[in-house]
């Protein structure tokens, strides 16, 4: 076995907690510190047994290191991105790459002139239900995709807006839980041209939204629909269908349904439909096929790509280019919504 990577993680909120404990269960990894400016997570710290740092710059500087984790909020992405890159470290950032769209540019300019590998965390594309997903929509099976419809419903407790930069502008679900659906919509089915949008703020009463819908028209002609809400009390959502964390209590139902000529096909439960006899009818009846994979943790699976990144085996599944491909079509979600246009990409 290879020695073990030396990784560290900047910022211990719930998500950084789930990347340390990701990297503690690491037989190829090893933390080694972490930073985070907020005085209780010197705790998570010393529960982890590393060192802790209340000053990124600080650790960086004084910490020899393989890889790091930025799991900071979302402005903050870019800024720190921008310091590990220039210690020549490896980096995990955490979607979506920012909340400005220019910066998110210049700095994917600046990480491939440099030569360091930046992955950015779209942890559901390393699931092997979507990618398989993928290859049952590109063998054909499902025909032309003509319709896909993506539903993120579900209620965050009151007590997650405690922290004052969720209710503020640059995060909201748009950005923070839509980056994902988004993220899967361009991998399965391709890059969107068109959008429309609304939003509302009514249920929370907050800066940033609590709802918003989003109609989407693809390069290659296929109409979709996302529809997402944090105050909604439903299944309807990956969280809960996908069981990717068991923090999320898990409910047998699906989240994704993307129809095509031929069969149709629902995620995560891999349900395929199609016509009886194999000719499309709506007089026949339907046969379900279940498409059976090799269960596996998405952030244990991403984390072990990232270490191949390091070690330099792989090039990065998602790339700075590509998640700003992604944010460009959170932004004209964002626009289609606050301005009711039809935002042309």
């Amino acid at each position: 076995m290879s020695e073990q990577l030396r990784l560290a993680v900047i910022g211990a909120g719930a998500m950084g907690r789930d990347h340390i404990r990701y990297i503690q269960d690491d037989a190829d990894a090893r933390l080694v510190a972490i930073a985070d400016p907020m005085p209780a997570t010197e705790q998570v710290a010393k529960d982890a047994g590393v060192p802790w740092f209340a000053d990124y710059k600080e650790m960086l500087e004084c910490t020899a290191l393989d890889g790091v984790v930025i799991a900071s909020p979302n402005h903050l992405h870019v800024p720190m991105a921008r310091e590990t890159i220039r210690h020549g470290i490896a980096t995990l950032v955490e979607k979506p790459i920012s909340d400005d769209l220019d910066d998110a540019r210049d700095f994917a300019a600046e990480a491939r002139a440099s030569g360091v590998p930046v992955l950015v965390g779209q942890h559901r594309r390393h699931n092997p239900k979507v990618r398989r997903a993928k290859e049952i929509i590109a063998s054909g099976a499902l025909g032309k995709i003509v319709t896909v419809a993506i539903l993120y419903n579900l209620y965050k407790p009151d007590t997650y807006y405690d922290i004052s930069w969720r209710r503020q502008k640059g995060a909201g679900p748009i950005l923070v839980n839509m980056v994902h659906d988004v993220d899967l919509m361009r991998y399965l089915i391709g890059e969107p041209v068109e959008i429309q949008g609304m939003s509302a703020n009514s249920a929370r009463g907050f800066e940033v939204e609590d709802s918003a819908v989003a109609t989407v028209r693809f390069a290659n002609g296929t109409l979709g629909t996302i529809t997402l809400s944090d105050s909604a009390a439903s299944p309807w959502n990956w969280e809960s269908t996908a069981r990717e964390n068991p923090f999320f209590a898990p409910y047998d139902t699906d989240a994704y349904y993307i129809m095509g000529t031929k069969a149709s096909l629902s995620l995560p439960r891999l349900h395929m439909f199609s016509h009886a006899g194999g000719v499309s009818d709506w007089t026949k009846p339907f046969i379900c096929e279940v498409q059976g994979v090799r269960e596996g943790l998405p952030h244990r699976l991403q984390l072990k790509h990232f270490e191949r990144v390091i070690r330099g085996e792989e090039t990065p599944l998602v790339t700075p280019e590509d998640a700003i491909k992604t944010l460009e079509v959170l932004n004209a979600v964002k626009r289609a919504a606050d301005g009711g246009e039809l935002v042309r990409l």
